[in-house]
């Protein structure tokens, strides 16, 4: 596994950490190797700029390990509880391999900003797999903000085209892969002999996206936000366990934080309407964890 890290603090503690088969890349070798991406780094915000390293980083590995068939973007925040071959499996030969959002009813509204999520992402060594790839990385060098604007929002929602720009490219079905706060509402969990199930399918990993950190050992799942409880399997065996290992492995006063509302702040009314409705929703359905 190839890691980036975006900063000295994580490149410095994962170096003393020495994982094994773990291939560490400071931020600066990136940007080195990238020259067109340094250039833009001024222009964006901190989260912005990891948006438009998305694509940067795949491109890094494709072309430092030619050798490598299939490469596969994952997100920080993912939580594996089982092997991901089902997918691989799913995705066959087929060159690209994207994921769905599968909104459910309460987070349809954030269809906007895209219909495939990007925290998980095949891309083959071939003809078309690096051509998507190198488009990809183009279009976010080229325009990478936290806003919606002209179709485009992020690194995201460039895949909404993409199914039907290339060919050879799998839409993957699987509901245990890349569950979150998103779409679990879709779904029943169960535990069944040590394993989580979602409806039939067993959980291949979560995506903790807009998990937060409110004090040193409570953490806010903001599952109130799509109507959905922070309890029973969800709580006790996904947030729970992944909420410990976030805190016994955390730099030293270091904290989780979600994305900011400034694209809201910016109409005060609209913000104190979605701050009361956030109250609202976070007292008929609790979703704080203690550990």
């Amino acid at each position: 596994m190839v890691m980036f890290c975006m900063c000295d603090e994580s490149y410095n503690y994962l170096q003393k950490a020495n994982l094994e088969n773990v291939v560490l890349v400071h931020f600066e070798k990136l940007e080195k190797f990238l020259p067109n991406l340094l250039a833009v780094k001024h222009t964006r915000s901190k989260v912005e700029y990891f948006y438009t390293c998305s694509p940067c980083t795949c491109y890094y590995v494709l072309k430092h390990y030619e050798e490598a068939d299939i490469i596969t973007y994952l997100d920080a925040d993912l939580y594996f509880f089982n092997s991901p071959a089902p997918l691989f499996e799913e995705l066959g030969d087929n060159s690209i391999g994207i994921i769905e959002h599968k909104f459910s009813f309460f987070s349809k509204r954030n269809l906007i900003y895209g219909r495939f999520n990007v925290g998980w992402i095949n891309f083959r060594n071939d003809e078309v797999g690096i051509q998507c790839l190198t488009d990809w990385m183009e279009d976010c060098i080229d325009w990478c903000y936290h806003k919606l604007e002209d179709g485009k929002y992020g690194d995201q929602k460039y895949l909404d085209s993409w199914p039907n720009k290339y060919p050879n490219l799998k839409i993957l079905n699987h509901k245990g892969a890349n569950l979150g706060m998103w779409n679990v509402g879709n779904y029943k969990l169960t535990e069944r002999q040590g394993c989580i199930y979602v409806d039939d399918e067993k959980l291949l990993f979560y995506h903790f996206a807009s998990l937060n950190q409110v004090s040193e050992k409570v953490f806010k799942t903001n599952l109130s936000k799509v109507f959905v409880r922070t309890s029973g399997v969800l709580r006790t065996k996904i947030y729970l366990p992944y909420a410990i290992n976030l805190h016994n492995n955390m730099l030293k006063k270091q904290r989780v934080f979600t994305k900011s509302d400034t694209h809201i702040k910016s109409n005060i009314w609209a913000f104190l309407k979605t701050k009361f409705s956030r109250k609202i929703r976070a007292y008929l359905f609790p979703d704080l964890i203690s550990i």
